[in-house]
């Protein structure tokens, strides 16, 4: 049970100077330690498969217990563009559930997956384009 983190690049330079947001991803680690939960990956957002304005379509999580935390998550749609970066039985898993959860926003799937950003890496593109042949064969039927 991990927690993945996107940072947006217009932040990168202030939190690479930030001790305390290490030292409090560190701490924070070590506090949920006990329950199996942990922070693993930090991404930069060149790193993973996002939309082009995934930053505009962020969804908050609400968590009453946080007073000084905002979260948020990427819309269904991005989160399903990071899912495929892995050709993974838990990302397809995943990518299945979520494909479920899309209601009106399916028709916009194609769209996402055309305009996806994608890091100029041959390992991530290649299981971009085989988890768009499986959704196709898989979860749209084409």
């Amino acid at each position: 049970m991990d927690v993945d983190a996107i940072l947006p690049m217009l932040e990168m330079e202030s939190v690479e100077a930030d001790d305390q947001f290490w030292d409090a991803i560190e701490l924070t680690n070590q506090q949920l330690e006990t329950t199996g939960l942990y922070i693993t990956h930090l991404f930069i957002e060149d790193q993973i498969i996002l939309s082009p304005n995934w930053l505009n379509t962020l969804v908050p999580i609400e968590l009453p217990n946080l007073k000084q935390l905002r979260l948020f998550r990427p819309s269904t749609l991005g989160l399903m563009l990071t899912k495929m970066m892995r050709i993974d039985p838990q990302d397809r898993s995943d990518l299945a559930y979520l494909f479920s959860q899309l209601g009106k926003e399916l028709p916009l799937l194609q769209a996402h997956m055309e305009q996806a950003v994608i890091p100029d890496i041959a390992e991530i593109r290649e299981a971009f384009q085989n988890n768009r042949q499986w959704i196709g064969k898989n979860l749209l039927r084409i």
